[in-house]
């Protein structure tokens, strides 16, 4: 079996990205290749003027030609060759088992098609509850994550096959916070698979590194705001029972923060459903 894993970045991201490289270096199970995904030809060049020939796996660097996440994941994608195809976030670092664990369910179980696993943030700033982790890029214990997310999961080549790539109207462009190309792939999985064919591995473990950017209540309110925007788009292909779950779990365990995150989420929720009507 063999795996790629594919992550996606930008100039600026230098450090955290080499730090996201170095620990796919230190694998148990290496990666048969790495490809590093930029937006442009300059941005590729630069990356490969700092990483080309550092790494004992095959680390192809590449430019998508377009901005955003999305085309990016693609572009990933599209030049892996893995029966396996890997990703993490480039601002994430992979805990050394990572990959045998995530090999260790499609191995044992020929069924499963979609593995994931917990993406613990590394805090350089002041943290903020364990429930709201989806805010900063990352999974929850209680209430629990029940899916994979972007910066952790892995796919049979089957699935893009089946179901296709990433949506490009959606997802992370640099500033723009709302992330909704995963979740939109995701769903997309499980609605053609059937969520009994998806896995989660608590020991398929990354760290996700959080600056003291990403914990300020202005980050948290704008980060909130745009997740409601991108969820009327996603809630209108998909059924969000996950995301009801988390809201009765909130409305159960209130407090400020919490209730200013729902109200920023009801307000994007309203300005995304406002305008998709007009439009």
């Amino acid at each position: 079996m063999k795996i790629s894993v594919y992550t996606c970045s930008y100039e600026g991201r230098e450090d955290l990205t080499q730090l996201c490289l170095d620990s796919l270096d230190k694998q148990i199970l290496p990666p048969d290749e790495v490809i590093l995904i930029l937006d442009s030809n300059k941005e590729q060049q630069h990356f490969s003027d700092l990483f080309k020939n550092k790494y004992s796996y095959r680390l192809l660097i590449a430019a998508s030609g377009k901005r955003g996440v999305a085309a990016a994941r693609n572009k990933g994608v599209e030049l892996s060759s893995g029966d396996i195809i890997a990703t993490i976030d480039s601002d994430a670092h992979a805990d050394k088992n990572w990959l045998r664990e995530l090999a260790k369910i499609f191995n044992t179980n020929s069924s499963i098609i979609m593995v994931g696993g917990p993406v613990i943030p590394v805090f350089h700033g002041t943290p903020i509850d364990q429930k709201l982790n989806w805010i900063i890029g990352c999974t929850t214990t209680n209430p629990p994550t029940e899916r994979p997310i972007g910066c952790n999961m892995a796919v049979r080549r089957e699935v893009i096959d089946s179901v296709g790539t990433f949506d490009e109207s959606l997802g992370r462009i640099r500033d723009k916070l709302a992330i909704g190309e995963e979740t939109d792939f995701i769903l997309r999985t499980v609605q053609f698979y059937g969520k009994e064919r998806t896995a989660y591995n608590e020991d398929a473990i990354v760290y996700h590194e959080t600056p003291a950017s990403r914990t300020t209540l202005s980050y948290i309110v704008r980060r909130s705001y745009e997740e409601g925007y991108t969820k009327i788009i996603i809630g209108r292909r998909y059924n969000l029972k996950l995301e009801s779950s988390f809201l009765t779990y909130y409305l159960t365990h209130l407090d400020l923060l919490t209730l200013l995150v729902m109200i920023s989420t009801a307000a994007g929720y309203c300005m995304g459903f406002l305008f998709s009507r007009k439009s």
